[in-house]
């Protein structure tokens, strides 16, 4: 692989992004798309979303690139780590249903389990194209074991947490836009070890995307990426973390990932228990998210971002020590984390009742308006 070819599908991605973020814009006022200040909602003027749209285009623009570059320009590079049995027309499609989705409920706002269903559609849709754990080696024994009929429900599961997890941090301006490209980063290195040069294209790709679409997005943002951004920015992490970091891998590397995401990760966790234990449905949306108790303790949207932009890239420095430490000490690093965080859960209380907060004008069409203009 020649230096100019990353940075050719960087470029590409950037400008794509960047440019289709005004049209996006258009497209979200036309179709109502649009977030009004309300209960939950930090903004204090109406934010178009379908964001996502201009971050689609971006991953799809870089993919032609590739595309062309190989078939075209005579691109070369060796896959120490190939790819095999993937159909990648099956996977553009299951992940553009999964976009599809996430652009619906931006438009429509999908009830939880409706919205649910499309993801776990889109994710069969995937594993189906050839993506899938496989297998893992033992814990003792250190020998690979096929994971056989476990396969597909455990893949499908993993990539709905990972579109999730995305989707339920994405609550501050820039926030979930710089976790991914922070996440995306460590994989970056995580697949470079490895030798996946096509999974390195990806990771590009995705950080391009993301710090293009943050030129609009961070404080104060003029669009929200939406379900939609969400949506794919998730399924695509999910789709490297498996291909890339989790197949063949041990157990214990099989957790670097949810590390790397671990902000996002623990917030979902803690999200799903505090709505649990207020008698709400884990799809209720609230305000204890941990961004939303940074800014209760008196921090501005932009220390609260650069707080959680600062603990995900130390957790996504821990994670890839993790890949390479054997034995007793990878176990202790993940002690020492374990503790970390349990000692950041109590601290910041993630794990009390939930708020008697929801969407307003829930199941309907057009924008979300604030109760009192119902």
């Amino acid at each position: 692989m020649e230096w100019y070819q990353p940075v050719i599908v960087f470029c590409v991605a950037f400008v794509v992004t960047y440019c289709m973020v005004p049209v996006s814009k258009r497209i979200a006022k036309a179709l109502g798309a649009i977030d009004y200040p309300g209960n939950r909602r930090v903004n204090r003027q109406p934010i178009p979303r379908c964001g996502g749209i201009a971050l689609y285009a971006g991953m799809a623009a870089a993919c032609f690139m590739v595309l062309v570059g190989v078939r075209c320009l005579g691109w070369t590079f060796e896959d120490y780590y190939v790819l095999e049995g993937i159909d990648y027309p099956l996977l553009f499609v299951g992940v553009t249903f999964v976009f599809t989705v996430g652009l619906v409920d931006d438009v429509t706002q999908l009830s939880a389990l409706v919205k649910l269903a499309g993801q776990i559609m889109g994710a069969v849709i995937i594993v189906a194209a050839g993506v899938s754990i496989g297998g893992v080696r033992s814990i003792i024994e250190g020998n690979y074991v096929a994971l056989g009929w476990v396969d597909w429900p455990l893949t499908v599961a993993y990539l709905v947490v990972f579109i999730n997890i995305t989707n339920l941090i994405d609550g501050l301006d820039g926030l979930a836009a710089g976790l991914i490209a922070i996440v995306s980063t460590a994989f970056l290195y995580l697949v470079w070890v490895r030798g996946s040069y096509l999974l390195m294209f990806a990771c590009i790709a995705l950080i391009a995307c993301c710090l293009a679409f943050l030129r609009f997005n961070f404080f104060p943002a003029s669009i929200f990426m939406g379900d939609s951004g969400s949506h794919l920015l998730g399924l695509l992490v999910g789709i490297v973390s498996v291909v890339g970091v989790v197949r063949t891998q041990g157990f214990v590397v099989m957790l670097v990932p949810l590390v790397i995401a671990g902000v996002p990760a623990i917030d979902t966790v803690s999200a799903f228990i505090r709505r649990l234990r207020g008698h709400q449905s884990p799809g209720r949306a609230d305000m204890g998210h941990v961004h939303h108790r940074l800014m209760r303790a008196g921090l501005s949207q932009k220390r609260a971002v650069a707080v959680l932009w600062l603990s995900s890239a130390a957790l996504a420095f821990v994670g890839c020590m993790m890949v390479g430490l054997s034995g007793p000490t990878r176990w202790s690093l993940f002690g020492v984390l374990a503790v970390v965080i349990f000692f950041v859960i109590w601290r910041f209380g993630l794990f009390r009742p939930v708020l008697k907060h929801h969407y307003d004008n829930r199941d309907k069409r057009g924008p979300r308006l604030p109760r009192d203009q119902r």
